[in-house]
C-alpha cells in the first residue's frame, strides 16, 4: 500500500513538473513569436514609407517643368526659336 501511494505522489508531483516545463516553453515560444512578428511589423513600416518616398520622387521626375529643367541645365538644350526651323520640302 505504501508503495502505491509513494508511486502515485512521484508521478503526481512529475507530472506537475512537465506541466509546469511545458508552460515555461509555451510562453517562451509566445515571446519568441511576438518578437519576430514585431521586427516584421517594423520592416514593414519601414519599406511602406520608403515606397512613399520613392513614389513621391516618381512624381516629381515625372513633373514637366522638372523636366524641363533638367533638360536645360544638366543636357545644355534650349527651346527651339520659331526662326531656328527650317522647313524642307
Amino acid at each position: 500500500m505504501y508503495l502505491r501511494k509513494k508511486t502515485f505522489i512521484i508521478l503526481f508531483i512529475t507530472g506537475h513538473v512537465v506541466f509546469i516545463f511545458l508552460q515555461i516553453y509555451n510562453h517562451t515560444q509566445y515571446i519568441q513569436q511576438t518578437y519576430t512578428k514585431q521586427t516584421y511589423e517594423k520592416k514593414h513600416d519601414t519599406l511602406c514609407k520608403e515606397k512613399q518616398k520613392f513614389t513621391q520622387q516618381l512624381y516629381a521626375l515625372k513633373d514637366p517643368t522638372t523636366i524641363k529643367q533638367f533638360a536645360q541645365d544638366t543636357l545644355h538644350m534650349h527651346p527651339n526659336r520659331l526662326k531656328q526651323v527650317k522647313k524642307i520640302t
